[in-house]
């Protein structure tokens, strides 16, 4: 019984970890997300990531952020400035004790020379009262979990050391971070038992909450669809795996979405996409990703297919969206501007391939012809 305030020490110790740790792998993503958006170099790019950070701040998940050129010169504020005055990097939650977590990007152009950085600020206040509650309900757990440990070990002996090993033992794999397996503890004592459901319960929300975390990562909030991130990741998976079939990348921007945004509202546009997003879905196999880059820009791969195939499937997808657009009464007209790259033929690594796809979009785009573009190296030199 002594040993067991040690154990329920090293679960706490274990909440406070993942909650710390979320919380820096969430931003740090986040941050990896609104920073890789200008990796294109466009003339747009910087205009385009203003305006996703825009909405971050708007929807809360960031407290502020500036853009700075090479000369540590300010293009751009977001947000309170009195949080960006300290631009001391943060490398774990709770540094420099400001209730701050700043994150400092490097911004690269196509030479791999720095232009600049990208400092983005979190507010720590929340997840820290998260902790905090964590703590308080874990501190009554444990002077619950004693007191009726003391009187069942007293009154009952034996009868509940099998249930009270199985509890230490479940103790001790929840405070070495093992809490995905299930607890499962069976006792005829109410309490016992009702301790042993209330442990499983802190067990199962911890990995709710992981998963939860993970997910929210990995999806665009909108749309429901992967994001950058996790598109990301598929690719490099294929390429790790060295494929001998090619996979091809199509980037896909809609034309006149800006228009629709700006004369109807967010709120409209919003709706756009997420039709726009299920017309993509219903287009492609249940085994290709379609991903949602951010603002009017989506990503489709489609996998174990030939360049005709794609191109294929990138008109039926050009024509689909097309057809009009039925928001709140209104009928929208757009467009999309679609490139396609291949790999291995046009890129050895994510980047390589996106950024053929992006080269071939920018010129569907400039076709003004509503075709899909394959790209292929004269379009280089656009």
């Amino acid at each position: 019984m002594l040993m067991m305030p040690l154990l329920f020490a090293g679960v706490f110790y274990i909440v406070d970890s993942n909650y710390r740790n979320n919380f820096v792998n969430h931003v740090r993503n986040d941050a990896l997300t609104l920073a890789s958006i200008s990796e294109s170099q466009a003339d747009n790019a910087l205009l385009y990531q203003e305006k996703i950070i825009d909405d971050a701040i708007i929807s809360g998940r960031l407290s502020s952020a500036k853009i700075t050129n090479e000369e540590n010169k300010i293009l751009r504020e977001w947000g309170d400035n009195s949080l960006t005055n300290n631009t001391d990097e943060d490398f774990f939650f709770g540094e420099h004790d400001d209730n701050v977590f700043n994150i400092i990007v490097p911004r690269y152009d196509t030479a791999g020379n720095i232009q600049g950085e990208l400092l983005l600020s979190y507010d720590e206040l929340p997840t820290k009262k998260e902790i905090s509650q964590a703590y308080l309900y874990g501190f009554y757990l444990s002077i619950t979990y004693i007191i009726i440990t003391f009187f069942i070990t007293v009154i009952l002996g034996r009868r509940v050391t099998k249930p009270i090993k199985q509890l230490s033992d479940a103790s001790k794999e929840i405070s070495m971070g093992h809490y995905e397996k299930e607890l499962v503890v069976e006792s005829n004592i109410k309490d016992i038992q009702q301790l042993a459901n209330t442990l499983e319960h802190m067990r199962f929300e911890l990995v709710k909450k992981n998963n939860e975390m993970k997910h929210h990562a990995m999806h665009d909030g909108l749309t429901g669809l992967p994001n950058r991130l996790l598109l990301r990741e598929r690719i490099d998976k294929i390429i790790t795996n060295k494929h001998t079939h090619t996979t091809a990348l199509l980037m896909l921007d809609l034309d006149r979405f800006k228009e629709i945004n700006d004369t109807l509202g967010h709120l409209v546009g919003d709706e756009v996409l997420k039709i726009a997003s299920q017309r993509l879905l219903s287009c492609v196999r249940q085994s290709d990703t379609v991903s949602r880059l951010g603002g009017d820009e989506f990503a489709l791969v489609l996998y174990k297919i030939n360049d005709e195939k794609a191109m294929a499937i990138a008109n039926t997808l050009s024509k689909k969206l097309r057809e009009s657009f039925t928001v709140n009464d209104n009928e929208l007209n757009v467009s999309a501007s679609i490139g396609i790259a291949l790999h291995p033929q046009h890129g050895k690594t994510f980047n390589e391939v996106l950024h053929c796809a992006d080269i071939a979009m920018y010129a569907s785009k400039l076709n003004r012809q509503g075709e899909a573009i394959l790209y292929n190296e004269q379009l280089g030199n656009l």
